[in-house]
Protein backbone atom coordinates (compact mmCIF):
# COMPACT_ATOMS: atom_id res chain seq x y z
CA UNK A 1 0.00 0.00 0.00
CA UNK A 2 1.42 3.39 -0.97
CA UNK A 3 1.65 6.34 1.45
CA UNK A 4 -1.31 8.24 -0.03
CA UNK A 5 -3.60 5.22 0.24
CA UNK A 6 -2.52 4.66 3.82
CA UNK A 7 -3.22 8.31 4.69
CA UNK A 8 -6.71 8.15 3.21
CA UNK A 9 -7.42 4.95 5.11
CA UNK A 10 -6.35 6.51 8.40
CA UNK A 11 -8.49 9.60 7.77
CA UNK A 12 -11.51 7.46 6.99
CA UNK A 13 -11.03 5.56 10.24
CA UNK A 14 -11.10 8.73 12.36
CA UNK A 15 -14.00 10.34 10.48
CA UNK A 16 -11.86 13.37 9.57
CA UNK A 17 -11.44 14.72 6.07
CA UNK A 18 -8.02 15.89 4.92
CA UNK A 19 -7.16 19.10 6.78
CA UNK A 20 -9.76 18.50 9.50
CA UNK A 21 -9.32 17.72 13.18
CA UNK A 22 -11.45 16.23 15.90
CA UNK A 23 -13.23 18.72 18.17
CA UNK A 24 -14.94 17.99 21.49
CA UNK A 25 -17.04 20.72 23.08
CA UNK A 26 -17.43 20.07 26.81
CA UNK A 27 -20.35 21.33 28.92
CA UNK A 28 -20.47 21.86 32.67
CA UNK A 29 -23.99 21.86 34.12
CA UNK A 30 -24.36 24.06 37.19
CA UNK A 31 -26.92 25.53 39.53
CA UNK A 32 -25.30 28.86 40.19
CA UNK A 33 -21.83 28.18 41.57
CA UNK A 34 -22.64 24.55 42.43
CA UNK A 35 -22.18 21.54 40.11
CA UNK A 36 -25.53 20.13 38.99
CA UNK A 37 -26.29 16.67 40.35
CA UNK A 38 -29.30 14.49 40.96
CA UNK A 39 -29.92 13.55 44.57
CA UNK A 40 -28.95 16.86 46.13
CA UNK A 41 -30.74 20.11 47.07
CA UNK A 42 -29.93 23.59 45.78
CA UNK A 43 -30.77 26.66 47.87
CA UNK A 44 -31.26 30.31 46.92
CA UNK A 45 -33.16 29.57 43.70
CA UNK A 46 -35.54 32.06 42.08
CA UNK A 47 -37.02 35.27 43.45
CA UNK A 48 -38.06 33.54 46.69
CA UNK A 49 -34.61 32.06 47.27
CA UNK A 50 -36.23 28.65 47.44
CA UNK A 51 -34.65 25.23 47.77
CA UNK A 52 -35.16 22.77 44.93
CA UNK A 53 -34.31 19.15 44.14
CA UNK A 54 -33.58 18.29 40.47
CA UNK A 55 -35.96 16.03 38.56
CA UNK A 56 -34.60 16.43 35.01
CA UNK A 57 -32.12 18.52 33.00
CA UNK A 58 -31.72 17.81 29.27
CA UNK A 59 -31.08 20.07 26.28
CA UNK A 60 -31.14 19.65 22.48
CA UNK A 61 -28.70 21.75 20.40
CA UNK A 62 -27.88 21.95 16.69
CA UNK A 63 -26.27 24.18 14.03
CA UNK A 64 -22.99 24.15 15.97
CA UNK A 65 -20.09 26.24 14.67
CA UNK A 66 -16.70 27.50 15.75
CA UNK A 67 -15.88 31.17 15.22
CA UNK A 68 -12.48 32.32 14.00
CA UNK A 69 -10.70 35.47 15.22
CA UNK A 70 -11.79 37.36 12.11
CA UNK A 71 -15.46 36.49 12.69
CA UNK A 72 -15.76 33.63 10.17
CA UNK A 73 -18.31 31.04 11.29
CA UNK A 74 -17.03 27.50 10.64
CA UNK A 75 -19.70 24.75 10.94
CA UNK A 76 -18.80 21.79 13.11
CA UNK A 77 -19.50 18.47 11.40
CA UNK A 78 -21.29 16.42 14.03
CA UNK A 79 -20.27 12.76 14.22
CA UNK A 80 -23.29 10.42 14.35
CA UNK A 81 -23.02 7.96 17.24
CA UNK A 82 -26.46 6.24 17.37
CA UNK A 83 -27.00 7.51 20.92
CA UNK A 84 -26.58 11.28 21.47
CA UNK A 85 -25.79 12.72 18.03
CA UNK A 86 -27.64 12.34 14.74
CA UNK A 87 -27.81 14.40 11.58
CA UNK A 88 -26.37 17.52 13.23
CA UNK A 89 -28.55 17.31 16.34
CA UNK A 90 -27.12 16.65 19.82
CA UNK A 91 -28.84 15.77 23.10
CA UNK A 92 -27.05 16.95 26.24
CA UNK A 93 -28.20 14.93 29.24
CA UNK A 94 -27.02 16.07 32.67
CA UNK A 95 -29.14 13.81 34.89
CA UNK A 96 -28.26 10.23 35.79
CA UNK A 97 -31.63 8.92 36.96
CA UNK A 98 -30.56 8.82 40.62
CA UNK A 99 -32.21 10.55 43.56
CA UNK A 100 -35.44 12.24 42.48
CA UNK A 101 -34.45 12.41 38.79
CA UNK A 102 -37.24 10.83 36.82
CA UNK A 103 -35.78 9.23 33.68
CA UNK A 104 -34.48 6.13 35.40
CA UNK A 105 -31.48 6.07 33.05
CA UNK A 106 -27.92 6.38 34.36
CA UNK A 107 -26.63 7.40 30.93
CA UNK A 108 -25.38 10.98 30.58
CA UNK A 109 -23.83 13.14 27.88
CA UNK A 110 -22.05 16.45 28.41
CA UNK A 111 -20.13 16.69 25.12
CA UNK A 112 -20.55 17.56 21.47
CA UNK A 113 -18.18 15.63 19.23
CA UNK A 114 -17.37 16.58 15.68
CA UNK A 115 -14.74 17.65 13.18
CA UNK A 116 -13.69 21.03 11.82
CA UNK A 117 -10.96 22.49 9.61
CA UNK A 118 -7.66 22.57 11.47
CA UNK A 119 -7.32 26.33 12.06
CA UNK A 120 -5.39 27.68 15.03
CA UNK A 121 -7.41 30.87 15.52
CA UNK A 122 -10.77 29.68 16.88
CA UNK A 123 -11.92 32.19 19.48
CA UNK A 124 -15.64 31.51 19.81
CA UNK A 125 -18.47 29.02 19.53
CA UNK A 126 -22.07 29.35 18.35
CA UNK A 127 -25.07 27.02 18.39
CA UNK A 128 -28.86 26.93 18.48
CA UNK A 129 -30.77 25.53 21.43
CA UNK A 130 -33.62 23.45 20.06
CA UNK A 131 -34.56 21.01 17.33
CA UNK A 132 -34.60 22.11 13.66
CA UNK A 133 -38.01 22.13 12.00
CA UNK A 134 -37.19 19.20 9.70
CA UNK A 135 -36.60 16.96 12.74
CA UNK A 136 -38.94 18.57 15.24
CA UNK A 137 -42.16 16.86 14.16
CA UNK A 138 -41.11 13.26 13.82
CA UNK A 139 -42.84 10.51 15.77
CA UNK A 140 -40.94 10.17 19.04
CA UNK A 141 -41.85 6.48 19.23
CA UNK A 142 -40.08 5.59 15.97
CA UNK A 143 -37.51 8.37 15.50
CA UNK A 144 -33.77 7.60 15.70
CA UNK A 145 -31.73 8.44 18.79
CA UNK A 146 -31.52 11.00 20.30
CA UNK A 147 -35.04 11.90 19.12
CA UNK A 148 -36.45 8.84 20.85
CA UNK A 149 -35.44 9.97 24.34
CA UNK A 150 -38.12 9.27 26.92
CA UNK A 151 -40.01 12.33 28.16
CA UNK A 152 -38.86 14.79 25.49
CA UNK A 153 -41.76 14.39 23.05
CA UNK A 154 -44.30 17.21 23.47
CA UNK A 155 -47.47 15.40 22.38
CA UNK A 156 -49.83 18.36 22.66
CA UNK A 157 -47.59 20.52 20.46
CA UNK A 158 -46.51 17.78 18.09
CA UNK A 159 -42.81 18.40 18.64
CA UNK A 160 -39.91 18.08 21.02
CA UNK A 161 -39.02 19.75 24.29
CA UNK A 162 -35.82 21.61 23.46
CA UNK A 163 -35.05 22.00 27.15
CA UNK A 164 -36.51 20.03 30.00
CA UNK A 165 -35.56 21.42 33.39
CA UNK A 166 -37.83 20.12 36.14
CA UNK A 167 -37.28 20.64 39.85
CA UNK A 168 -39.11 19.89 43.10
CA UNK A 169 -39.46 22.91 45.41
CA UNK A 170 -40.30 22.45 49.07
CA UNK A 171 -43.78 23.92 48.45
CA UNK A 172 -45.03 21.58 45.70
CA UNK A 173 -44.18 18.32 43.90
CA UNK A 174 -42.87 19.85 40.65
CA UNK A 175 -41.90 23.09 38.94
CA UNK A 176 -41.49 22.78 35.16
CA UNK A 177 -39.54 24.35 32.33
CA UNK A 178 -40.40 22.79 28.96
CA UNK A 179 -39.31 24.87 25.98
CA UNK A 180 -40.30 24.04 22.41
CA UNK A 181 -42.00 25.40 19.30
CA UNK A 182 -45.49 26.69 20.10
CA UNK A 183 -48.80 27.61 18.49
CA UNK A 184 -48.44 24.58 16.21
CA UNK A 185 -51.11 23.08 13.94
CA UNK A 186 -50.99 19.81 12.02
CA UNK A 187 -50.15 16.16 12.56
CA UNK A 188 -47.13 13.89 12.44
CA UNK A 189 -48.41 12.33 9.23
CA UNK A 190 -49.22 15.60 7.44
CA UNK A 191 -46.64 17.89 9.03
CA UNK A 192 -46.87 20.85 11.38
CA UNK A 193 -46.74 24.60 11.11
CA UNK A 194 -45.68 26.54 14.22
CA UNK A 195 -46.07 30.27 14.77
CA UNK A 196 -43.13 30.50 17.18
CA UNK A 197 -40.07 28.31 16.73
CA UNK A 198 -38.45 29.49 20.02
CA UNK A 199 -34.93 28.58 18.89
CA UNK A 200 -32.33 30.31 21.05
CA UNK A 201 -29.07 31.49 19.47
CA UNK A 202 -26.04 31.19 21.75
CA UNK A 203 -22.72 32.79 20.85
CA UNK A 204 -19.77 32.74 23.23
CA UNK A 205 -16.61 34.74 22.53
CA UNK A 206 -13.27 34.18 24.20
CA UNK A 207 -13.68 30.45 23.80
CA UNK A 208 -10.87 28.02 22.93
CA UNK A 209 -12.32 24.60 22.00
CA UNK A 210 -9.12 22.89 23.11
CA UNK A 211 -9.09 24.26 26.65
CA UNK A 212 -12.38 25.94 27.59
CA UNK A 213 -15.63 24.48 28.89
CA UNK A 214 -19.17 25.78 28.29
CA UNK A 215 -21.12 26.35 31.50
CA UNK A 216 -24.90 25.90 31.45
CA UNK A 217 -26.64 27.31 34.51
CA UNK A 218 -30.06 25.90 35.37
CA UNK A 219 -30.48 28.44 38.16
CA UNK A 220 -30.32 31.26 35.58
CA UNK A 221 -33.48 29.92 33.92
CA UNK A 222 -35.29 30.03 37.28
CA UNK A 223 -33.82 33.33 38.49
CA UNK A 224 -36.82 35.52 37.61
CA UNK A 225 -39.65 33.36 38.99
CA UNK A 226 -40.92 32.26 42.39
CA UNK A 227 -40.41 28.49 42.40
CA UNK A 228 -42.45 28.22 45.61
CA UNK A 229 -45.57 29.88 44.16
CA UNK A 230 -48.46 27.41 43.99
CA UNK A 231 -50.74 28.01 40.95
CA UNK A 232 -54.18 29.45 41.75
CA UNK A 233 -55.87 27.40 39.01
CA UNK A 234 -57.31 30.49 37.32
CA UNK A 235 -54.66 33.02 36.25
CA UNK A 236 -51.99 30.33 36.56
CA UNK A 237 -52.83 26.69 35.90
CA UNK A 238 -49.47 24.95 36.34
CA UNK A 239 -46.20 25.52 38.20
CA UNK A 240 -43.53 26.80 35.84
CA UNK A 241 -43.57 27.27 32.07
CA UNK A 242 -44.79 24.90 29.38
CA UNK A 243 -45.43 27.78 26.96
CA UNK A 244 -49.21 27.57 27.06
CA UNK A 245 -50.81 30.82 25.80
CA UNK A 246 -50.75 33.41 28.56
CA UNK A 247 -48.59 31.30 30.90
CA UNK A 248 -47.46 33.95 33.45
CA UNK A 249 -44.06 32.38 34.26
CA UNK A 250 -42.93 32.03 30.64
CA UNK A 251 -41.71 35.59 29.92
CA UNK A 252 -39.26 35.49 32.85
CA UNK A 253 -38.16 31.92 32.09
CA UNK A 254 -37.58 32.44 28.36
CA UNK A 255 -35.74 35.77 28.69
CA UNK A 256 -32.54 34.18 30.09
CA UNK A 257 -32.19 32.39 26.73
CA UNK A 258 -32.65 35.63 24.83
CA UNK A 259 -36.21 34.71 23.84
CA UNK A 260 -39.46 36.64 24.06
CA UNK A 261 -42.64 34.73 24.99
CA UNK A 262 -45.17 34.43 22.14
CA UNK A 263 -42.88 36.35 19.80
CA UNK A 264 -39.98 35.53 17.49
CA UNK A 265 -38.30 38.87 18.26
CA UNK A 266 -35.12 38.71 20.31
CA UNK A 267 -35.34 39.64 23.98
CA UNK A 268 -32.38 40.21 26.28
CA UNK A 269 -28.88 38.79 25.96
CA UNK A 270 -28.86 35.16 27.05
CA UNK A 271 -27.42 34.41 30.51
CA UNK A 272 -27.75 30.61 30.69
CA UNK A 273 -24.56 29.69 28.79
CA UNK A 274 -21.09 31.12 29.44
CA UNK A 275 -17.44 30.24 29.15
CA UNK A 276 -16.44 28.55 32.39
CA UNK A 277 -13.75 30.44 34.26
Amino acid sequence: MNLRALSLLLLAGTGCAAGDRDVTLRFDARFGSEPFACGRDFAGIGTSGGTVTPLDFRVYVHDVALVRAGGERVPLTIVDDEAWQHDGLVLLDFEDGSGACMTGSPLMNSEIRGTAPDHDDYTGVEFLVGVPDAQNHLDGATAPAPLNAQGLWWSWAGGYKYIRLDVRPTSQPEFFYHLGATSCDGSVAEGFSCQYDNLATVRLDGFDPDSNVIKIDGAAILAGVDVDKVPDGMTDTLPGCMAFPGDPECPAMMAPLGLRFESDEASTTQTVFSVAE
